[in-house]
């Protein structure tokens, strides 16, 4: 044990990058070298402070000089030198604390909704992938390849004392210290995740209380752009103890996301918690977005019934009264479909609709409220 109370093998394991980086993101400037070591400066509380950072870590008292580096942190940020280096060793993760509130005592959990917060903070981590890859009211059964190994990749790291806290861990690749001369490195793969996460969540909030205001789901498609998708939804009503089946009780919870200094990152409002009912509306939202996910290629056959376009010529929006033909070839009841059409085949359909005649169109088919949407046409004909 060292004189700050740090086991020696503790700080012998830090890193001098991350440590720079660390001093770095708070507001320390390198000043020149000292021999094997770094010196670092910056104004404290109106005075001059200097560290010394080790940078060899074969140096024989590596473990002294670095803890002569903690004790000074500790002493200038008023915090115990343990956290100090629990914080250094990891300036190379980004880090989502999930704080879920079940009215149990604190630091415990149901075993059951602790169970499904774990495996839904797992889920959280793969819809915030997939949608960084490819943006998606549902994410597809087989995962990006890249999404899988980013969620391999996390882990989660210890419990922090309050309400049962799971602390998910997402390690982010080395960066060099001396600036591209071509500029800034690209983001790489985990820090887009972590940053998509963040948005998705806070968009996903403000969705879920808008749906509930307004007793209407819409919110949670028109914020698909921002990350949410059904399976964050899921996710995130998972983590508040709504399994999809009734079972178990909805609890509150939040989550805080910590940024790892190797990357630059801009200033982040904390998301407010999201409360039991919320956690509802979370739930029948991510149904509605399931509902709405296209059924891909499909065949529907009818007449249309009303035809629109902005200009005389161009494309222009077709809405079309008409069975859909199942893939054994069963008939559906009739519906009102929407269709966006080329010009060519919108002129085609307004010729259908002068002679009264059936249109028979594939594409893929989406619910949207109280009717029907035909997109990505790969089929036009007029019988």
């Amino acid at each position: 044990m060292t004189t700050i109370g740090v086991p020696e093998d503790e700080l012998e394991r830090l890193r001098p990058h991350d440590v720079a980086h660390y001093l770095r993101s708070r507001g320390w400037q390198e000043a020149g070298r000292v021999r094997y070591s770094r010196r670092w400066e910056r104004d404290w509380a109106g005075r001059a402070r200097r560290l010394l950072l080790p940078m060899d870590t074969d140096l024989a008292d590596f473990a002294d000089r670095m803890a002569d580096l903690v004790g000074a942190l500790a002493e200038l940020e008023a915090r115990p030198p343990t956290a100090v280096v629990q914080d250094l060793r990891a300036t190379g993760l980004d880090v989502q604390y999930i704080r879920t509130m079940p009215s149990t005592p604190s630091g415990t959990i149901p075993v059951q909704a602790g169970v499904l917060a774990v495996t839904s903070a797992r889920d959280l981590l793969m819809a915030a992938a997939c949608h960084t890859i490819e943006p998606r009211l549902v994410q597809p059964r087989r995962k990006p390849r890249a999404a899988r190994d980013f969620v391999d990749s996390a882990r989660f790291g210890p419990t922090v004392p309050g309400s049962y806290i799971l602390s998910v861990q997402v390690p982010l690749p080395e960066r060099d210290l001396q600036p591209s001369l071509f500029g800034d490195d690209p983001e790489p793969f985990a820090r887009s995740v972590s940053r998509r996460m963040y948005r998705a969540v806070a968009a996903a909030r403000t969705a879920a209380e808008d749906a509930m205001d307004a007793d209407d789901s819409a919110p949670f498609a028109d914020a698909v752009g921002q990350g949410v998708s059904a399976d964050l939804c899921e996710a995130l009503a998972g983590i508040g103890g709504h399994d999809g089946r009734g079972a178990g009780t909805a609890h509150a919870f939040s989550i805080d996301f910590a940024w790892s200094p190797r990357w630059q990152v801009p200033p982040m409002e904390s998301v407010a918690p999201f409360s039991p009912r919320l956690v509802h509306v979370l739930r029948d939202g991510a149904q509605d977005l399931r509902r709405q996910e296209p059924e891909p290629g499909v065949t529907v056959i009818g007449r249309s019934t009303k035809l629109k376009r902005a200009a005389e010529y161009g494309p222009g929006e077709v809405t079309v009264e008409a069975v859909v033909l199942g893939v054994e070839g069963e008939v559906g009841p009739k519906r009102q479909i929407h269709v966006s059409l080329a010009e060519d085949e919108y002129t085609r359909a307004t010729d259908a609709h002068a002679q009264g005649r059936t249109l028979q169109i594939e594409g893929d088919l989406a619910r949207r409220g109280t009717y029907y949407e035909l997109t990505r046409i790969t089929a036009f004909d007029v019988l």
